[in-house]
Formats: structure tokens, C-alpha cells, sequence
């Protein structure tokens, strides 16, 4: 009768927990108020700026806009929410995903990367999505992880060839270093770089999203160079 009864009471709650499992996969703001914790000590402070992130983000996820770009000033949680927690939430629904992830530094996208891979190997994730997928076993490193159904997250930095290698999303996050945004050689080798090899790397240029997120630096930064050539969704 014990072992009944604790069976009893516990599909309730075993309900509850699937329900808000498939809460947070539908909706990326449930799943990041949900997921903050497990990757990152300080709280979560709610504002407006991640409101309209998230709107933007689930945009792209619904197949619109193509070209993203999001100016916003430094810690205000741009590189949790667009860099791991996005990627990560797209997964449990498409694990097949295919992420390129660039910053000025690529230890700063590696960072983001082993980050993910935090999330997705915690008890909470792999409790709700760990049926989706798991990550290959031949590779799971720092810089590039692959998941079982196909998809992977690579992390380089600007001016990195990831040669051979595609995605269906391609992120940056601060494309440039502030303390060299002063000099107009540095700068320009950051514009050459995304004309010239970041541009190719897009698996499908129908459906290839591109975002480009972090703060203004010079009238003449990546941010500027794509408003000037046009077709970009500017947040």
C-alpha cells in the first residue's frame, strides 16, 4: 500500500514537471528564466531589452528575419541568452542544428561553448530533452561538439577560417576587440574577414540565419558595415 501510494502522489507531480518541460520548449522565455540558474550564479534580472531579444530570436527560429543584428551595451546577458541558451533551446526541438559561433577572441566563444555543453549535460535538460538527443561521443571537446541526430556548435574567432566547416546559424558576438577599435587596420581585417569567410559559411542561403550581437565600438565597425550594405533587421 506504501509503494502505491507513492506512486500515486508522485504522477501529479511527475505531470507537473512535463508540463513545464514543454512549456519551456515552447517558449524561449520560460526556458531561460527556467535554465539561468543551472549555468550562471548571479540572477536573473528581467528588463524589456530581453522581451524583445527573445522576440527577435523566436522570429528566426520561425523562419523570419534571415539577418539580425542587436546593438546593446556590455552586461546586460546578450551573450547567455543569444549565444547558450538559444542554441540550446533551438535543440530540443531540432537537434539537428547546425551553430557557428565567432567572437574577437575565440576563447570568449569556446567560453559560450562549454557553457552549453554545461546546460545540455545537466540533470534538468537531460531529464526533459535527454530522448531528443545526446551529444557524439567521438566529439564533445570545448571548441566543437556534435550532437547524435547531426547538429553541431563550433566556436572561432574573428579572422578564424573554420574551413570546411558550416551552419545553419552563424552568431557573432562582440566581433571586436574595444581596446583596438581605434585602429583602422585591426578593424578593417574584422570587415574583411565576414565579407570574405564568414559569409560563405551559411549551409543553405535560403534559410541560413545570421546574428550579430554586441555593443557599438566606432562609426566604421562590423555594426556599421552591415547597416550600410542593407537587408539587415536592426534591434
Amino acid at each position: 500500500n506504501s509503494d502505491r501510494l507513492k506512486g500515486f502522489l508522485s504522477e501529479p507531480q511527475e505531470q507537473l514537471q512535463n508540463l513545464r518541460a514543454e512549456l519551456c520548449r515552447r517558449s524561449l522565455k520560460e526556458f531561460i528564466r527556467t535554465a539561468w540558474p543551472i549555468i550562471e550564479p548571479s540572477p536573473l534580472v528581467w528588463g524589456w531589452h530581453i522581451d524583445a531579444i527573445i522576440e527577435h530570436l523566436e522570429a528566426i527560429t520561425a523562419g523570419q528575419p534571415k539577418r539580425l543584428l542587436i546593438t546593446i551595451p556590455p552586461r546586460h546577458g546578450k551573450s547567455l541568452i543569444v549565444s547558450v541558451l538559444w542554441p540550446c533551446w533551438e535543440w530540443a526541438s531540432r537537434p539537428e542544428g547546425r551553430w557557428l559561433f565567432a567572437s574577437y577572441a575565440e576563447s570568449l566563444a569556446i567560453r559560450d561553448n562549454v557553457k552549453a555543453r554545461r546546460l545540455v549535460q545537466s540533470a534538468w535538460y537531460q531529464r526533459n530533452y535527454g530522448r531528443v538527443f545526446q551529444f557524439a561521443g567521438d566529439q564533445n571537446e570545448k571548441r566543437k561538439v556534435e550532437t547524435d541526430r547531426g547538429g553541431h556548435r563550433i566556436a572561432v574567432g574573428t579572422g578564424g577560417s573554420a574551413t570546411g566547416e558550416g551552419g545553419d546559424r552563424l552568431v557573432v558576438d562582440d566581433g571586436h576587440n574595444v581596446k583596438e577599435a581605434e585602429s583602422d587596420e585591426v578593424r578593417k581585417s574584422v570587415l574583411e574577414w565576414h565579407d570574405q569567410v564568414w559569409s560563405t559559411r551559411g549551409n543553405d542561403p535560403k534559410t541560413t540565419a545570421r546574428v550579430i550581437v554586441g555593443q557599438r565600438v566606432h562609426a566604421d565597425d562590423l555594426a556599421g558595415h552591415v547597416l550600410e550594405q542593407g537587408g539587415w533587421e536592426h534591434l
